[in-house]
């Protein structure tokens, strides 16, 4: 059974705090409500709550996930206690999800944990993240082991999306219709959805139109992508956001001229400089539209390398985005097996032995494991293990 803590100050929110303590313990979770110190914590309304434990008996080892909720007096409280950084870094170390709402995101971004990740925060304090995290204007956002909420209106699907992550989409279903929660206007989401998914086809059939290898590439490592997805147990909207990101990672090779992509042979260093322009020309063509712009550090990043030698920003280990990193993999490994005009497809085994090779070098050694386990026991072939991709 999972065990989930949330960490409550002097001035925290009710309405943040008491929706994730209800909802979560409703899902038969079990959720430990701790203080920075024993007794009684006041809330900014001055509503008292015991906690179970204080923040010294906390076994971060025993946790599955963390949980922050805002209030002005609540966060600064928090932020002031050097044991909660420590904690939350020690979470990020280990994998372990921690989840924030309201203005508790700036607890993450002062710990390290939103570096280029996307998050979204109580409005008012917006003005406080740095550059190397993206705001999403959404209610709630999930980027890898961090799940970020707007705001004490956003408390009942942050809570949700937090049962989610620990018991399954359908156990937060079954909540959300238990506590009446009707997504009014279903109906037209989903048309909107399929809409736009066609246009996501229409733009990857334009690219395939120019560069004859890119035909099925895109699906294909969409594909991979979603594998790995699946293995790391991502969360419904996250394979969502996958699925767009890993369709539309090469999406920037619009803008490069057919003679460079189909060119025989290696390319000059010149060449090669305008062909490693696609990740920056890809960020221009969606950064500006609305649902595709959280997908930026995925098409931005997916060339980045484990050992920081990748481009265009030579990022390094878990500073480069989960996404970008699992379609790195997919992308390899979709290279590596088909022909290319200066090679011919890689063996099983040889690509095997290349993702073998440069774990820790080129590629998240973790994403290389869950890969190469799931080779051996698909025989490569991902067909049936993304049902959510748009059927045709």
């Amino acid at each position: 059974m999972a065990l989930v803590a949330i960490i409550l100050a002097d001035g925290f929110e009710e309405v943040e705090a008491i929706a994730v303590i209800d909802v979560v313990r409703r899902a038969g979770i079990n959720l430990l409500v701790a203080g920075l110190h024993s007794g009684p914590v006041r809330s900014a309304r001055d509503l008292r709550i015991v906690v179970d434990v204080d923040l010294d008996s906390l076994w971060p080892d025993t946790l599955d996930m963390v949980v922050l909720p805002g209030g002005k007096e609540g966060v600064k409280a928090l932020g002031r206690d050097k044991r909660v950084a420590r904690l939350l870094q020690n979470l990020a170390e280990r994998g372990v999800a921690v989840g924030a709402i309201g203005t508790a995101p700036l607890l993450l971004a002062e710990a390290g944990l939103l570096a280029n990740r996307r998050f979204t925060a109580f409005p008012s304090c917006l003005h406080r993240f740095g550059k190397t995290a993206f705001f999403q204007d959404n209610c709630v956002v999930e980027d890898g082991q961090i799940i970020t909420g707007r705001g004490p209106g956003a408390a009942l699907p942050f809570a949700l999306a937090i049962v989610g992550r620990l018991a399954g989409h359908d156990k937060a279903l079954s909540i959300e219709r238990e506590l009446h929660i009707h997504n009014l206007g279903r109906e037209r989401k989903e048309w909107d959805q399929r809409l736009f998914d066609n246009t996501l086809q229409a733009l990857v059939a334009a690219l395939e139109m120019k560069d004859p290898y890119t035909q099925g590439h895109a699906k294909r490592v969409t594909d991979y992508a979603l594998c790995i997805g699946n293995r790391l147990k991502l969360s419904e909207g996250e394979l969502r956001d996958l699925y767009m990101g890993a369709l539309l990672h090469d999406i920037g090779k619009i803008g490069t001229h057919e003679q460079l992509l189909n060119k025989e042979g290696g390319l000059s260093p010149d060449e090669e400089t305008l062909v490693r322009e696609h990740p920056l020309k890809g960020t221009l063509m969606v950064v500006g539209i609305e649902n595709l712009s959280h997908i930026v550090p995925t098409i931005l990043h997916h060339h980045e390398r484990w050992d920081g030698k990748g481009y265009p920003g030579r990022l390094k280990g878990e500073q480069i985005p989960l996404h970008a990193r699992i379609v790195a993999v997919a992308d390899a490994f979709d290279a590596m097996s088909t022909d290319r005009t200066y090679r011919k497809a890689l063996s099983g085994q040889a690509i095997v032995n290349e993702l073998k090779k440069d774990r820790k070098k080129q590629f998240d050694p973790r994403l290389v494991d869950v890969f190469i386990q799931f080779l051996k026991e698909a025989d490569g072939n991902p067909a049936g293990m993304a049902p959510y991709l748009l059927q045709e």
